[in-house]
Parts: C-alpha cells; structure tokens; sequence
C-alpha cells in the first residue's frame, strides 16, 4: 500500500513538508485499506473533506468491490457505479468545494469513460448537485 493511506497520514506529510503551496490529491478508494474502512467509507470520505478539504485540489473519480466469492477477502479497483463506493457522499463533500476536479481513471476504453461519466452525473443529479 502506498503512503499516505489515510487522511491522518495525508495530514502527517503535509505538516512534514510545510509548504502552503503543496495540496493534495484525493482518491477515496486509495484510503480503503481495510475491511472496516470498506464498510464504512462513507465515514471516511466525509472524515478526509473534513480534514482535508482546505488543501484537496483534485480527486479521482474511481469504485471499489469487495469479491465474495474467494475466502480472503479482495478489494477490486473499479469503474464508476460497479462498486460501493459511496458517491453521493463523496460528491455532496466534493460540491462544497470551489474548482477541484474529478479525474476519473484507469479506464480501458472510451465506453467504460462514458458509462463512468454518466453515473457520476445521474448520481450527482439524485442529490441535486449539478456536474
């Protein structure tokens, strides 16, 4: 797992580093490191705007499943809208800021882009946030 892997440890470099310009780039699916965070990421996606709202200047629009079908447990990275990745909270928090952009990546063809773009708005759309 690559650091920083939680919104403390994102807090922990930015006040190692100490430089008002350096921000940071928020990729939700990135912070599940666990079951327990899998579950909750609701929790965890409000946590990091809370904490980290002020320095976010970009953030990666990807979904996350849990497989059910092995014994260990395995998280799979994925597509917009094919996992449980809670996205109207990530994008009520995301609204609240001004001019940060949601990349989505990792993406194979121009139809997983387009079926990912259209998730994000009809989800932002069932919560009145306009994208």
């Amino acid at each position: 797992m690559g650091y920083p892997n939680s919104v403390d440890s994102s807090l922990k470099l930015i006040k190692a580093i100490d430089c008002k310009e350096f921000a940071v780039h928020l990729d939700p699916v990135n912070l599940i490191v666990s079951l327990q965070v899998f579950f909750s990421n609701g929790a965890i996606i409000k946590d990091a705007f809370r904490k980290l709202g002020h320095k976010l200047k970009s953030c990666h629009a990807k979904d996350i499943l849990l497989r059910d079908d092995v014994y260990t447990p395995i998280l799979l990275e994925l597509r917009p809208g094919l996992g449980n990745l809670n996205y109207k909270v990530f994008l009520t928090e995301l609204s609240k800021l001004d001019n940060v952009p949601l990349i989505m990546e990792h993406l194979k063809t121009i139809e997983e882009y387009k079926l990912a773009a259209e998730y994000i708005i009809n989800t932002g759309g069932e919560i009145n946030i306009k994208i």
